[in-house]
């Protein structure tokens, strides 16, 4: 299927590694022009180099709101319109209650809650001038239901699921599609390091986490890369404040 994102912008954030580079790597074989972010230059250019030379990057810390102002500056100076926005921040830090300071609450709001609050808040102006203009927010299964020892992701993911859910009903009339993707167990870095911080326990093992999965694997970042570029695309006009899960069946609710 032609997702007609030929020669359409596209800013993915956090996007040197893990589920946001399996993104930018489906829209750029979909023919669209991508600029990725991060925070560390040697991983967004070893990246950039996979990706091809439909591929660009901007060094920035999207949890920081001097960063965020400049990567859409830059965005803006290169070319005023955009075309799709994909919102990822990466994961908040692994914890219980009892062992998270109210520092590590405050970093993760502007990781998690702030970031996508600014990202979108810069970026409208632009997707106001696209024909086709999206914003697609990474959250996580944790939206749905709450995941053992990850109290950060639980508890301030949902806040971005209001955020997606108000703005559908606000910016929907402008023709800005908002919609947000749920991963599962995507097999990353990041779920690789959460897996061996809760080493010893048994529900975190990878074996038991695949034996929850009705597909019995963890998902690629390819795999989930396609389902965004779809959700991005012009031939997905008619989702909008929709929440999709990508998790190969582990979500057991009916809602």
């Amino acid at each position: 299927m032609d997702l007609r994102l030929k020669n359409r912008r596209i800013l993915v954030t956090a996007a040197s590694r893990g589920l946001g580079l399996g993104v930018a790597k489906a829209l750029v074989q979909e023919g669209a022009d991508v600029t990725i972010c991060g925070r560390t230059e040697d991983p967004l250019k070893k990246a950039v180099s996979t990706l091809g030379e439909r591929s660009q990057y901007v060094v920035a810390d999207v949890s920081a709101e001097n960063d965020v102002k400049m990567l859409i500056g830059r965005m803006e100076s290169i070319n005023p319109r955009l075309d799709g926005l994909f919102v990822n921040a990466g994961g908040p830090p692994p914890g219980t209650f009892s062992a998270l300071p109210d520092r590590d609450w405050y970093s993760s709001f502007d990781l998690t809650v702030m970031s996508a609050v600014r990202l979108t808040r810069h970026a409208l102006p632009l997707l106001r001038k696209s024909d086709s203009p999206s914003v697609l927010y990474s959250t996580s299964i944790s939206v749905k239901q709450p995941l053992e020892n990850l109290l950060l992701s639980n508890a301030l993911r949902p806040a971005v699921i209001g955020m997606m859910r108000t703005l559908a009903d606000e910016i929907g009339p402008d023709g800005i599609r908002v919609n947000a993707v749920c991963p599962g167990y995507i097999h990353t870095k990041r779920v690789e390091e959460i897996m061996a911080k809760s080493r010893g326990k048994g529900a975190q093992s990878e074996e038991s986490i695949k034996s929850r999965i009705p597909l019995r694997r963890m998902g690629q970042p390819d795999e989930f890369g396609a389902v965004c570029a779809f959700l991005l695309s012009p031939i997905a006009s008619y989702i909008h404040g929709a929440l999709l899960l990508v998790d190969g069946g582990f979500y057991r609710g009916m809602m």
